[in-house]
């Protein structure tokens, strides 16, 4: 049978926590709202291309 080690497995989650609790000054900051609206335009991009919107726009410009 294995011997388990005592304390080891909270001290290493301690240091995590320790580092990942500070926020930087110097990081970019990317609000909600942001993050919705890239979903959004990503999501009806996805739609177009599916529907041939996009294969119709190149095709009626000459590309």
């Amino acid at each position: 049978m294995a011997k388990e080690k005592k304390g080891s497995g909270i001290q290493q989650a301690a240091g995590l926590i320790r580092y990942f609790d500070e926020e930087s000054e110097d990081a970019i900051q990317i609000s909600k709202g942001m993050i919705y609206a890239a979903c959004i335009i990503f999501s009806v991009g996805i739609y177009l291309a599916n529907h041939g919107v996009w294969s119709w726009m190149w095709s009626t410009l000459g590309l």
